[in-house]
């Protein structure tokens, strides 16, 4: 019998945060324009409170999503006596033309894993994509020849979902083209023992 086997696989978490309607009400409330600038070593144009005082409820964040950290935790058969730390959380706010700069999270604080909250977010809003900046894929026009290998993947993400996903995979998000406003989360975890 043969197949075709993956090899090194990558993956990313994505669920629903259960009350979603009462965090992203709760974040609203307490985002004022004063909470937010624009970051001077992000290379992207996006309104954020990363390099301000950014007085959230965090705590709450933190409480509203750990059920969905630890559901990933189980499903990696992680060691159920580890535990999630929050290290740093800020949101984003996007208008139209808004976008964000191919990144990681790797670096400041050492983090395991990081996040994406989508609290306000429509249909046709900018999308969030994770790109592979591996480009040997392309050596004899490999992704030209099958279809299933690319170097970008667009989560299908609406309104109230969180993606999760280790610190050091490239992400980004395109420009904003609606005249809605864009609202993530963006967080940084460690595991400790």
């Amino acid at each position: 019998m043969s197949q075709i086997c993956t090899l090194f696989p990558q993956f990313y978490y994505h669920g629903e945060v259960e009350n979603h309607q009462q965090l992203k009400d709760k974040l609203l409330s307490e985002l004022t324009d004063d909470k937010l600038s624009q970051p001077k070593e992000w290379n992207c144009s996006v309104q954020s409170s990363f390099e301000t005082d950014n007085n959230f409820s965090w705590d709450y964040f933190y409480e509203c999503i750990k059920p969905n950290l630890l559901d990933m935790h189980q499903q990696l058969k992680g060691n159920p006596l580890h535990q999630f730390n929050m290290t740093e959380a800020w949101l984003n706010k996007y208008e139209r033309g808004d976008s964000q700069e191919v990144h990681t999270h790797i670096g400041a604080d050492n983090c395991t894993f990081s996040c994406s909250y989508f609290a306000q977010y429509a249909l046709n809003d900018a999308r969030f994509l994770f790109y592979d900046p591996d480009q040997t894929k392309h050596l004899g026009d490999f992704t030209k020849h099958y279809d299933g290998v690319v170097n970008t993947w667009f989560p299908d993400v609406q309104e109230g979902d969180i993606i999760i996903f280790p610190s050091w995979i490239h992400h980004q998000v395109e420009p904003h083209r609606s005249d809605t406003t864009r609202i993530t989360v963006s967080a940084n975890f460690k595991i400790t023992s």
